[in-house]
Parts: C-alpha cells; sequence; structure tokens
C-alpha cells in the first residue's frame, strides 16, 4: 500500500497522538505509584508513631532541617541510653584530645629488669607489644631477666552496669592492659593453646583455659588490676623473649632509668571507629576515666571524678538538665538522658559523621542494647542527600530488629 504525503501526515499525527496519549497514561501511573508509595511510608510512619506512643518509657525525635517530616514523641523523657551514649563519648574524647591524638606507655631498665607504666592507653593488643618490644629491642638495653609492671595510674574499679560473666564485654578496666582485658584460647584434649597466631600463650592464658567450657573461647580477666597487668606482662615477655620470665606488679621505683616512651600506632580516630563499630566497652569507659583534664598530672584517676567531668562538660555547653551519667558505654542502668539532650549533641558531630557505622545504604547509627532496651540513634539520608538527626530510646523489651523497622521506614520519608 503506497501513501501519499497527505496520508502520511495524518498517520505521523495519528501516531504522535497515540504516543503523546501513552506518554500521558505513564506519566499518571508513575504520579501514582509515587503517591501510593509516599501514603503507604507516611501511613508506615504513623503506625510506628502510634507504637512508640504505646509504650510509656520510650521516645522517637526527629527534626527534619526542611521541617517536612519532623517527629517529637516525649523529647524531654529522662530514659537509659545504653550504648547509644558512645556518642556522647566519642564527642566529648574528640574535644578533649582532636582525632590525632595518641595513648603512650613508658619503659624504665633498672638492672636487668624491665619496667613497663601504664597510662590506660585502650588499644594495646598482641600487634601493639610487638611494635614495643621492637622498639626496646633497638635500644640495646642488655639482658632483660625479669618484667615487673606499674599500674597505678588506675584504681581498683568496677563500675556500674559491668556484669560478672567471663563475656568480653564484661571486661574491666585498667591502666595497663593488653587485648582489652581479655584472653582467647582453645582446649584440646585437655591442652590449652593460643586460638589467635598473634598471642602467645602464657602461665595464665593456661590456668584461665583450663576452665573453659568447650573446645575455644574468648573471655574477659576475671580479676582486677593486678590480673591485667600480669597478663599483659607475662605476653610482653613472650614477644619479647620467646620465653616466660619472672614478672612482678610493683611500684616504679625512683631509680629505675627512663628509657623509652611507645605512642600507640592508632590514634583517636582509629580508636572511636572500633568502639562505635563494634560498640566496644572497654575502649569507651577507658576514655571515660581519662576524660577530666587534670587526669595527666595525677598519680592515680578517680571515678568520681570522671564521672563529675563527664555531666559538667554536658551541661556547660548544652545545658543539660536531670541527665545522669556512671559510665561512658552504656552500660549502667543509672544513667539518664533525653532524646532532645542525645540530639544536641548529634546535630554537633555532624562533623564526624564517618565515625558512625552505616548499618544501610543512608543509615549511619549506633545501637544501644540491654535485655530490655533497643535504642538506636545516628543520621539518616533524605531524599536532597542530605543527613538528619534522630534518635529513638525504648526501655522496653521488644524484638531486636524493630528499631530497624522503623529506621527503615524513617528512610522512606
Amino acid at each position: 500500500m503506497i501513501f501519499n504525503t497527505q496520508q502520511w501526515i495524518v498517520i505521523m499525527n495519528d501516531a504522535a497522538l497515540l504516543f503523546k496519549a501513552k506518554a500521558l497514561f505513564l506519566v499518571r501511573l508513575l504520579l501514582l505509584v509515587i503517591v501510593y508509595n509516599s501514603a503507604n511510608a507516611a501511613s508506615d510512619l504513623s503506625a510506628h508513631s502510634a507504637i512508640i506512643e504505646a509504650i510509656p518509657k520510650a521516645s522517637l525525635l526527629l527534626k527534619d532541617t526542611q521541617m517536612r517530616n519532623s517527629i517529637s514523641i516525649r523529647p524531654a523523657q529522662l530514659l537509659v541510653p545504653a550504648s547509644t551514649l558512645k556518642i556522647v563519648t566519642a564527642y566529648l574524647a574528640i574535644k578533649r584530645w582532636g582525632l590525632e591524638h595518641r595513648f603512650y606507655t613508658d619503659f624504665y631498665y633498672d638492672r636487668g629488669t624491665l619496667w613497663i607504666k601504664g597510662f590506660g592507653d585502650p588499644y594495646i593488643t598482641s600487634e601493639e607489644v610487638l611494635l614495643m618490644s621492637r622498639a626496646i629491642r633497638k635500644l640495646e638495653l642488655g639482658p632483660i631477666k625479669k618484667i615487673s609492671v606499674d599500674n597505678r595510674y588506675f584504681p581498683e574499679l568496677r563500675l556500674d552496669g559491668r556484669g560478672s560473666s567471663d563475656n568480653p564485654y564484661d571486661a574491666g578496666n585498667a591502666a595497663l592492659v593488653v587485648n582489652f582485658n581479655t584472653l582467647f584460647v582453645k582446649k584440646t584434649q585437655g591442652v590449652v593453646s593460643s586460638a589467635e597466631h598473634q598471642t602467645p600463650i602464657t602461665p595464665l592464658a593456661s590456668r584461665l583455659g583450663a576452665n573453659i567450657n568447650g573446645s575455644i573461647k574468648r573471655i574477659s580477666l576475671p580479676g582486677g588490676r593486678d590480673m591485667a597487668a600480669t597478663y599483659f606482662a607475662q605476653v610482653f615477655a613472650k614477644i619479647h623473649t620467646k620465653r616466660n620470665l619472672k614478672v612482678q606488679v610493683a611500684g616504679l621505683p625512683k631509680r629505675a632509668l627512663f628509657v623509652y616512651r611507645h605512642y600507640s600506632s592508632k590514634n583517636l580516630q582509629a580508636l572511636l571507629v572500633a568502639m562505635l563499630k563494634y560498640s566496644n566497652n572497654f575502649i569507651a569507659n577507658q576514655l571515660f576515666l581519662m576524660l577530666p583534664k587534670t587526669s595527666e598530672n595525677q598519680a592515680v584517676l578517680s571515678v568520681a571524678a570522671a564521672q563529675k567531668n563527664y555531666i559538667h562538660s554536658l551541661q556547660k555547653e548544652f545545658s543539660f538538665a536531670g541527665a545522669s551519667f556512671v559510665d561512658g558505654a552504656g552500660l549502667s542502668r543509672l544513667n539518664q538522658i533525653s532524646a532532645e539532650q542525645l540530639l544536641q549533641v548529634l546535630e554537633v558531630f555532624r562533623p564526624w559523621i564517618d565515625l558512625l557505622p552505616e548499618r544501610k545504604k543512608g543509615l549511619r547509627v549506633k545501637t544501644g542494647t540491654l535485655s530490655d532496651n533497643h535504642s538506636l540513634a545516628g543520621y539518616k539520608l533524605d531524599k536532597d542527600q542530605q543527613w538528619q538527626a534522630f534518635v529513638l530510646l525504648i526501655n522496653k523489651k521488644m524484638l531486636p530488629d524493630y528499631r530497624f523497622q522503623l529506621a527503615r521506614t524513617l528512610l522512606k520519608n
């Protein structure tokens, strides 16, 4: 069939009209999908808001900078923050030291004895001990027959909220500690050995490992500061000399000669990333105890001074009222903070958003978990690619995933 020019024009016009009609239909369909999804998301958010409203000890606060989707449920109610408090501890640590700060450990030598004095470095691992050993070896001090350690910088202490289990999250704090005051051992046919290649087996590890249930386990050291220091000394001796040496926990004698100050290979930024990603209670409370600016000039740190400094710092900057803090990890149920107070900290924490773990694309948050606490605080990325701070505090037994269900709904809005 052959069409003339006029017929072709008519056909093309009809085709154009048909295409336009189909395009208009598709646009309308797309708009309906968007409206439906928005309504559905809004409905989900309304449902979540109703759930939070129905829980007496719960709050939810989101202050959208565009003022489109702000939510405020009991913003002033004081609640237990659990590990969301680590965000506050991270902020105070950044203000106190700066991200490039490195903690240190001092070494002395006295007639065949290597003395090590601890100042609370939160991140001494077996790998860090190896670095210490290499530095000492370069000094060519002479024979080392004994390792003595001074751990008096921290008092014997037990912060509220720390349990009595052998789980790593219940590890105690002290001035001189290796591997976050834990050890990782395995037991095969009654023989105890190290469960990690970088950490040698020591007499203390062998004794504690003999009592583990199962074949492999990481446990926290059950003793106080002296056991922590003893284990550090044994690990250092085995790494440095490849054998067990006599170790002693005692006060540094005045005659001992200062020979080396070891600055950690990890700066504060690396510590905070680990603390927030793994919710490391040990790191958080080491920092908490050392936050007072007078700490370097004190022979022994004070738990009371650390608690007083923490609340004073927050009251001074944010005018916190009624809040209370007894540890920096969020272990204690005596910690109390409101959603609006925690949100104030999040607003000034914005330059360091990247320190928080990304639990989902567009969601950088810190969880808070106790048996009756399922909280979440951090930032969600809105549709304009802007980070919006939010706080969810729930002091009630819930399904652990509920907070992330709510967070996913916030991401849709």
